[in-house]
């Protein structure tokens, strides 16, 4: 319900749509809207009664591309799922390099106007190079298409430095629902793999109750919350830095990597941040 509540909260000031993507079996699910979330009652249904292991919810505030449904994010490929926060400034300087990026045959399938969109699909077409599926249905080394996505995002910014444009705002998530990964580059981020207080934990059937541990002790972990904000009181936050990148692999082995030589940390944050204010 905290959760629920704070994005509704967030939702009064990034009222350009909603989405959420989730996972029943193998198969991944949307639903979105270019409607304002604290207003919509199809969100307030799904988000109180929709049961996965893996949610993607955002809701937009709108920079590149006009409101509606297309635009509204996550975007979904497959069974990869991807949502964005953030701009890429300047990008129709570089949109045609990252086009030439993007395989032949995803080009059509990149049916809105926002630099999200174009985004989501450059990193499929980047992972599809590694032999990586690009439907997200074979089985997927988290560390190394983590790595392979690092690499893609550090094009991006040599492309930025090279046209002379603003450092893109681009936090982001990208999961299939067995593999998750996320990046900072911008606007707060934060993650959650420990409880400061768990209600299930006298009848919880996990032996190590890793959450519970005051230090994270080794890379296993048993649950993973990645939020532009705190949510709630019950979860240890922790701010993860810019440029990091981390990955979740099926089996909760979880990792983070440092940014790749080009990142820098965006100007433009601090005119984003006011506006929020």
């Amino acid at each position: 319900m905290e959760a629920e509540n704070s994005l509704v909260e967030q939702a009064e000031l990034h009222p350009d749509g909603w989405g959420m993507a989730y996972y029943i079996g193998r198969d991944a699910y949307i639903l979105k809207s270019e409607t304002a979330a604290h207003d919509c009652e199809r969100f307030q249904m799904a988000s109180s009664r929709l049961q996965s292991n893996t949610f993607v919810v955002h809701v937009r505030r709108a920079t590149v591309g006009q409101t509606d449904y297309l635009n509204s994010h996550p975007f979904r490929f497959g069974r990869w799922t991807f949502a964005h926060n953030g701009t890429l400034f300047g990008f129709e300087e570089y949109r045609e390099w990252m086009l030439s990026h993007i395989k032949l045959n995803r080009r059509p399938l990149i049916l809105g106007t926002t630099d999200s969109e174009h985004f989501f699909h450059y990193l499929l077409s980047a992972l599809e190079r590694a032999g990586i599926d690009p439907a997200g249905h074979e089985n997927v080394e988290a560390s190394v298409a983590a790595r392979v996505v690092r690499e893609a995002v550090d094009a991006i910014f040599e492309q930025v430095e090279a046209h002379d444009v603003p450092a893109p705002i681009m936090n982001f998530i990208l999961t299939n629902g067995d593999v998750f990964i996320a990046m900072r580059a911008g606007l707060e981020l934060y993650i959650a793999t420990q409880k400061n207080s768990c209600g299930d934990f006298e009848t919880c059937e996990e032996p190590r109750k890793v959450c519970m541990e005051a230090v994270r002790p080794d890379p296993h972990v048993n649950h993973l919350i990645v939020s532009s904000e705190r949510i709630g009181t019950e979860d240890i936050w922790e701010e993860l830095p810019q440029g990091h990148v981390i990955s979740l692999s099926k089996q909760f082995q979880l990792e983070i990597l440092e940014p790749g030589p080009h990142f820098q940390v965006s100007t433009e944050v601090a005119v984003v941040l006011a506006r929020r204010a």
